[in-house]
């Protein structure tokens, strides 16, 4: 376990992923990268073959610049549309976030990306595993320069916290389904709920709006117009309680119809049933 520090000192413990976890996870990358490579470089060269003369220059250029979109901006866009993850980290259970907890953008991003080749590519993944190996949260130089950290998502603790629901919620949340809301994500917010006081208004505003926005997709119906990103927070973490515990009810309740079942079969038994 280790404790990361937010801009306003506030501490948030999280589970840095293991370097083997890395490891794997970028091996996963690399071959679905590598396959993508692949098959857009067989079609472009047919492509070329097609329309015009075959040139080595030409064919030459097309391949740098294929190799830097699969291996570069492919990488960029995936982790920034997926909130820092690839598929590897998927299949994992990992997420990049910045040092101080909150979701990367952009610019962590392309830092990353644009040093991937570097450390994975062209040296086989050496020099990432030697960052990784020598750093006590398995940092490699990306996510030093980059400002980011690799977390699992699956052991972190879930901190204890106390969920408000604002009165115009209650109609929206008694017909809303939470039951899509991945694990990773519902821990973020919890534990964002849990540090919310101690947060700056700035910080806590931002960090709201962009936990709500990645939630959003994942709640149906949307909640009602003007509700505040903390109050969609707090009722959808509320409501997932409540339909944790009712799944605890009818799972025992089930169980015990099934062991009363059980129990008077035998004697509810006829030989003449046949």
């Amino acid at each position: 376990m280790s404790t990361l520090v937010t801009g306003e000192a506030v501490e948030l413990s999280v589970q840095p992923a293991a370097l083997a976890a890395r490891a794997l996870s970028c091996l996963i990358d690399y071959i679905v990268y590598t396959l993508v490579d692949i098959g857009l470089l067989i079609a472009m060269f047919w492509l070329l073959i097609s329309t015009a003369e075959l040139n080595g220059l030409l064919l030459g250029s097309v391949m740098t610049v294929m190799s830097i979109g699969v291996f570069v901006l492919l990488p960029m866009l995936i982790e920034v549309l997926s909130h820092g993850r690839s598929l590897g980290k998927l299949i994992l259970g990992l997420r990049i976030v910045r040092d101080d907890g909150g979701a990367v953008r952009i610019r962590h991003s392309f830092i990353r990306a644009l040093l991937w080749p570097f450390e994975v590519v062209s040296t086989g993944g050496g020099i990432a595993a030697l960052s990784g190996l020598v750093s006590p949260q398995a940092k490699r130089l990306g996510d030093y320069l980059a400002g980011t950290l690799a977390v699992s998502e699956r052991s972190a603790p879930v901190p204890p916290v106390q969920t408000h629901v604002a009165p115009q919620l209650h109609d929206w949340l008694a017909r809303t389904d939470v039951s899509a809301l991945p694990d990773g994500l519902h821990r973020r917010i919890v534990q964002f709920l849990a540090m919310a006081p101690k947060l700056g208004q700035e910080s806590r505003w931002q960090r709201a709006i962009e936990l709500a926005t990645e939630l959003n997709p994942y709640v149906a119906p949307a909640p009602p117009e003007g509700t505040f990103p903390e109050q969609f927070l707090s009722a959808v973490i509320h409501r997932q309680r409540i339909a944790e515990v009712e799944k605890a009810r009818t799972r025992s309740a089930r169980a015990e119809s099934f062991r009363a079942g059980v129990d008077v079969l035998p004697h509810g038994l006829s030989l003449h049933g046949r």
